[in-house]
């Protein structure tokens, strides 16, 4: 396989390889494997390295890494201290070592591809990239160095481009499982931190569970991604420019998925979405533009596409103070959202909404007004979960805006939203 720069764009490359394993007959998980004697007049010469990697909660997760060598027998004895892998101040662990041929695999405690990005109390971030310090010389890796990357699930994605009738053209990330059987569609709507302009190619599969957990937690579907390439402002409703570029895409995605339907692929009765943080709000206006497409939604951390709430009441990026409206700015959005919902029927759209009470960066109130206005015109399959703080640290988030994170570990969520038919 082609060796490639192990940076940002090694992951387009990367999304279109099927994931592979490579068979490893021996296991050492002693502190110390002897490959051979030692042969001392050569080097040890690594030919290529891979690392192996799955999508967690925070990103790309390196679990395992593979050195092949050009002679194992230059290798000499190898244990698990002789390697120091860090991330800033962080410190994780090789904890054991699989050796076959010429090649060597380490275990070791997750870490995230990409590095870490710590904020202080002023949201102000300081990145580190990880960097992997051995005492055999030739085995050190950082980030940039020359390697391979296989990310499980991931990889089993198919990157292409489609235009719209509209001129539209988005790349997209397709994944179908083995079968000529119809099967359901999740169309997943990436957030904010994964746009083209601010990220990588490939990040809106990458960066979280959001289209890969579906299919690790076992359901037989599709799952399709677009990305696109700027995030959209809060307030959208009142940037007309803005909200029909988010239409001409949303029709673009539409059609791509009729294509889909009509080649015999997808179960039009069994069509899903759901999305994240600005995904969670092109969620909202997806439903709204086409009420009679989706057989569920599940929008999580919605941002306010409906009606600006976040910009007019200072509650975007909101650390400190109060997260709340007064009973006069509330019933000021309720009725602003019931007159945009009147013209456009959702109340027979079965949806889930999803967010943390407190979340501080889109506000939650555009959740829980829809959901009552939802109610309060009939409708009768909507739920709704607000986390409460502890919840979210028991999450393991420090920042109550993640709640993609429980949500998409929720059994109950991903089976009532599977659950749903036309």
């Amino acid at each position: 396989m082609k060796k490639i720069k192990c940076t940002r764009r090694c992951l387009l490359l990367s999304m279109v390889l099927m994931l592979s394993s490579t068979a490893f007959m021996t296991v050492a998980s002693a502190d110390t494997v002897k490959a051979s004697d030692a042969e001392p007049d050569k080097a040890v010469t690594v030919e290529n390295v891979t690392l192996h990697t799955y999508v967690g909660d925070d990103g790309q997760e390196v679990q395992s890494i593979t050195y092949r060598l050009k002679n194992i027998s230059a290798l000499g004895s190898i244990a698990p201290d002789d390697f120091n892998i860090t991330i800033g101040s962080e410190s994780y662990l090789v904890n054991d070592i699989m050796i076959m041929g010429n090649n060597v695999k380490l275990y070791v405690d997750p870490f995230r591809y990409l590095g870490k990005t710590v904020y202080n109390e002023k949201m102000q971030p300081t990145h580190y990239d990880f960097s992997i310090n051995s005492t055999i010389a030739g085995l050190d890796l950082k980030k940039g160095d020359p390697c391979q990357i296989k990310t499980r699930t991931a990889d089993d994605f198919v990157k292409g481009t489609f235009k719209g009738s509209n001129g539209m053209e988005l790349p997209y990330w397709l994944y179908m499982p083995a079968g000529s059987a119809k099967v359901p569609l999740m169309l997943w709507e990436h957030g904010g931190g994964e746009v083209l302009s601010s990220s990588f190619e490939g990040a809106n599969i990458l960066n979280n569970r959001g289209a890969v957990s579906w299919i690790e937690d076992g359901y037989q579907t599709a799952v399709l991604s677009f990305q696109f390439p700027e995030n959209y402002s809060f307030g959208i409703s009142e940037e007309p420019d803005q909200l029909k570029i988010m239409q001409d895409y949303n029709d673009v995605i539409h059609e791509f998925i009729q294509d889909l339907i009509n080649q015999g692929k997808i179960d039009s009765k069994r069509v899903y979405i759901s999305g994240a943080s600005s995904g969670g709000g092109a969620v909202l206006r997806f439903v709204m533009q086409y009420p009679d497409f989706f057989a569920a939604a599940l929008p999580i951390c919605a941002k306010d596409t409906l009606i600006p709430i976040s910009k007019p009441y200072g509650l975007a990026y909101k650390f400190e103070g109060s997260l709340a409206l007064t009973d006069q700015d509330y019933r000021k959005c309720y009725q602003d959202i019931s007159d945009l919902i009147s013209h456009s029927d959702i109340t027979n759209v079965p949806m889930w909404f999803v967010q943390a009470e407190n979340d501080p960066i889109c506000t939650s109130y555009t959740s829980k007004i829809l959901y009552q206005v939802l109610k309060d015109k009939g409708a009768e399959n909507n739920r709704i979960t607000m986390y409460s703080d502890e919840e979210m640290k028991q999450a393991g988030q420090m920042i109550y805006h993640s709640s993609w994170v429980p949500a998409l570990k929720s059994r109950e969520i991903m089976d009532w939203v599977y659950n749903q038919k036309k």
